[in-house]
């Protein structure tokens, strides 16, 4: 009776020790991710982001070259500044038209010793000359306010500029694109077919270890609309895209950001993955209403009245939440070790029971 006591007890010992050795290796990394996937406290303000829209509204048409151009890079410049960027204004002579166009750069690092790479938020700031798509035509060579194409995106990314805690290791440039909304317009060249002329600049004038560096660039464009529908960019990368879609989803965002693929953009982010880097486009490409891009695109009526400020929180909080978190903790790499983890744990199980159930047919054979 006594043994029939110890062997039952040695029993639940062994299973309580393999219950330990479980625990000891899955609760800590079971931790990690779970701080990582609920949901944080995020700094976004959304109404900071639309006092910078405001800013934008007053200067309105920002058109390449134009003294409104310049006093609001002025603005986004001292804005950055006072959250502690780095900021320079990469400045080019234009062939065609012959005209001086600005891109800003701001830059503010997290480093370690173990430096991990760039990363690259962009939106284009410049208006478009022509509001081609009005329907009055009386106004179809007149500037487009650009508000949401163009603002919205810019206005996100400043507010970022604030809110956002450098993920470690990481370097993050924000920038702000000249001339990508001037393509099909009279005059204009470069880029391709007169679009994403700044982007394409300021690409080709990295240097080699620059680009070997950069990680990833995710670019905002049109993100400002009532009923926010963003469908995610075909040529854009996939791993990433799928990656900032289900943090969407998990902040509550499921409705504006569908996990359906829509066309491939000719956007910001295309000299980026021409160059073999990769890029992310989070650009509305059809209204919920059926309008490509959205209602107001290209006319006149692209203006702050038809900006949606809870759809600039939504952009914002997502990107801040995908930076602050996603960079901490590499999906791919975190998934593969708890499935290392788990099939350890189920060995340490497995190996136990044989243990057990071998020792007691053994004491069986021999009673």
């Amino acid at each position: 009776m006594f043994g029939d006591f110890l062997y039952f007890n040695s029993k639940f010992q062994t299973f309580g020790i393999a219950f330990l050795i479980v625990c000891t290796i899955i609760c800590p990394f079971q931790t990690q991710q779970l701080q990582a996937l609920n949901q944080p406290d995020l700094e976004f303000d959304t109404g900071v982001a639309f006092k910078h829209l405001e800013e934008y509204d007053q200067l309105a048409p920002l058109l390449p070259g134009s003294e409104n151009s310049k006093e609001f890079l002025e603005y986004a410049k001292k804005t950055l500044e006072n959250s502690l960027w780095s900021v320079e204004i990469q400045s080019w002579e234009h062939s065609s038209p012959q005209i001086t166009l600005n891109n800003l750069i701001a830059k503010k690092s997290n480093q370690n010793n173990n430096f991990k790479g760039i990363i690259v938020l962009g939106a284009h700031y410049d208006a478009r000359a022509w509001a081609d798509k009005d329907p009055d035509r009386n106004k179809r060579k007149d500037p487009v306010p650009g508000i949401n194409d163009g603002g919205s995106g810019v206005v996100v990314l400043l507010e970022l500029a604030r809110a956002l805690s450098i993920p470690e290791g990481y370097e993050v440039w924000i920038v702000l694109f000249d001339a990508e909304d001037q393509g099909g317009i009279s005059g204009w060249r470069g880029g391709q077919s007169g679009w994403i002329i700044g982007s394409t600049h300021f690409v080709k004038s990295l240097s080699d270890s620059d680009k070997n560096r950069m990680k990833l660039a995710v670019i905002l464009d049109i993100v400002g609309d009532y009923n926010l529908n963003l469908h995610k960019e075909r040529s854009s990368d996939a791993q990433q895209t799928n990656r900032i879609w289900e943090l969407a989803n998990e902040l509550g965002y499921g409705e504006n950001f569908l996990d359906q693929t829509g066309s491939s953009i000719i956007d910001d982010h295309r000299p980026f993955i021409d160059a073999g880097i990769p890029a992310v486009d989070i650009i509305q490409q059809r209204s919920k209403d059926g309008y490509d891009f959205f209602r107001w695109h290209h006319t006149t009526n692209d203006t702050i009245e038809n900006v949606d400020r809870k759809s600039l929180s939504k952009v914002g909080r997502t990107m801040e939440y995908y930076l602050e978190y996603y960079f901490e903790l590499d999906p791919m790499s975190s998934n593969l070790i708890l499935s290392i983890l788990i099939i350890s744990a189920v060995i340490v199980l497995f190996v136990t029971l044989v243990f057990v159930f071998r020792k007691k047919l053994f004491k069986k054979r021999y009673n």
